[in-house]
């Protein structure tokens, strides 16, 4: 049996919290490298994706150190709305991996469907670390986000006037 060697992680990041961070950090110490995927790159200032691309990058990297960071490979994607096409859209940008891990069921069929190898990790506290219940807390101006997220995290997205941000969007204004 051959070491495995990198394996891959797709998230949206909407924005990154404790199960992001939890579930990076036990494939770091598994593989000598991973793939971050942040989809959605095509979306943002909306309900479901409001961070930017660049944003969402920011935040990955804040978060972990440079050795870790060096064990990362963040390949933003953008969206092709069709589930026939989009693990080949995934494999086009990216390097090979030797497994997948996620916790969604349609992104397990479609990667099993190709022959790769997809498996599951325990949610961190999944309900409360939810990203669209973040982004809700945070458009009503309920700092119980801020137990969700990164202490770099809270940081950053301060920085960015985030709440703001989400106020505006959850009231249909655009940014």
């Amino acid at each position: 049996m051959s070491e495995i060697k990198r394996g891959l992680f797709i998230g949206r990041f909407q924005p990154f919290h404790h199960g992001h961070y939890y579930a990076i950090k036990k494939l770091l110490k598994k593989f000598k490298e991973i793939v971050v995927v942040i989809g959605s790159t095509d979306d943002f200032f909306s309900h479901e994706n409001p961070f930017t691309c660049g944003e969402r990058i920011e935040m990955l990297r804040c978060c972990f150190t440079k050795a870790e960071l060096s064990q990362m490979i963040i390949v933003p994607i953008p969206d092709v709305n069709d589930n026939t096409i989009w693990v080949d859209h995934v494999l086009a940008y990216i390097p090979q991996v030797d497994e997948v891990y996620s916790n969604n069921a349609l992104v397990k069929m479609l990667f099993s469907r190709h022959g790769i190898l997809v498996k599951s990790f325990d949610f961190y506290d999944r309900g409360k670390k939810e990203g669209a219940i973040i982004r809700k807390q945070m458009a009503e101006k309920n700092p119980e986000w801020k137990k969700h997220v990164p202490k770099k995290i809270i940081e950053y997205l301060e920085s960015v006037d985030a709440e703001k941000r989400m106020i505006k969007i959850f009231s249909g204004r655009r940014h």
